[in-house]
């Protein structure tokens, strides 16, 4: 190796992202329902004290608001809030089938800016009793969660400031790295052994640092929220699965765009398609 690349190493392993505390305010939240308008603001009210951090004013859509995409997205420009509330499968019976968000949820989550909170269906069956209580176990989970401020900062405004849980969930996909430790394997000029366990602590090490500076400066800023940090190795969706399950998370928040694409960050979908119990916030 060069005395440059030997340099530039060095000046990569000691560079490190560290977490960037920007509160978020919510000051004109919109719930969003396919419900006649009395029931339309009961969902409202039963929203309300699951976000017991946002201040509102409140607004609500009811069935007669809207009825196809379009009108849905015309809405929500004219009003221009800056957090959705609802649920998949509006002006739909497909909730009853586990394959989708529906087609005005799929398309609003793409066309919006704002983010968007995906409730259980109010007809689901087997909805948490705590789906509509203050937020206390928030959840963080992104394929690669270094450096996302964006995401953890939308977590921390929305967990109960008295009794909160912030899980931050990163997961190493196990499949994709053998992959790659098998074409290492074939290369006659690298050790196997010694590259799979130097390579494996340096993925881990970028992000565990980042989730450290996060713990430290919420810490300060947020004295009574307890971090909790999940780094592991594993089949990501599997693994977020259980975890989410095994915490028993009142809210998942996911990081919903990929800049180079149309389509839904893939992680994101997959999991708020299964998770249909399980209040999501999709930024």
């Amino acid at each position: 190796m060069s005395s440059v690349d030997q340099f530039a190493s060095v000046f990569n392993a000691a560079t490190k992202k560290v977490f960037q505390y920007k509160p978020i305010g919510f000051n004109k939240p919109l719930v969003i329902t396919d419900l006649d308008s009395e029931a339309a603001v009961h969902y409202t009210e039963t929203g309300k004290q699951f976000f017991s951090m946002v201040d509102g004013p409140w607004d609500t859509l009811c069935a007669s608001d809207f009825k196809t995409v379009k009108e849905l997205l015309d809405q929500v420009e004219r009003r221009k809030p800056d957090l959705i509330v609802t649920y998949r499968h509006l002006h739909s019976e497909a909730w009853r089938w586990p394959h989708s968000l529906g087609e005005h949820l799929d398309v609003l989550i793409q066309v919006t800016d704002f983010p968007v909170v995906v409730m259980p269906h109010p007809d689901r069956e087997g909805v948490p009793d705590q789906s509509m209580q203050a937020a206390r176990r928030v959840m963080v989970i992104n394929d690669h969660l270094a450096g996302e401020d964006a995401l953890i900062n939308h977590a921390v405004c929305l967990c109960d400031p008295e009794a909160g849980h912030l899980h931050l969930t990163h997961v190493e996909d196990q499949i994709v790295f053998e992959r790659y430790m098998e074409a290492i394997s074939r290369i006659p000029e690298i050790d196997t052994d010694t590259a799979r366990s130097t390579i494996q602590a340096q993925l881990l090490a970028e992000v565990s640092k980042y989730l450290e500076s996060t713990a430290d400066i919420l810490a300060e800023v947020r004295p009574n929220l307890e971090v909790v940090q999940h780094i592991n190795h594993g089949r990501p969706l599997d693994t977020y699965r259980k975890i989410v399950k095994d915490h028993q998370a009142d809210l998942v928040v996911l990081l919903g765009h990929d800049k180079d694409q149309l389509a839904m960050n893939s992680t994101a979908y997959s999991l708020a398609v299964e998770l249909r119990t399980t209040p999501l916030l999709i930024v």
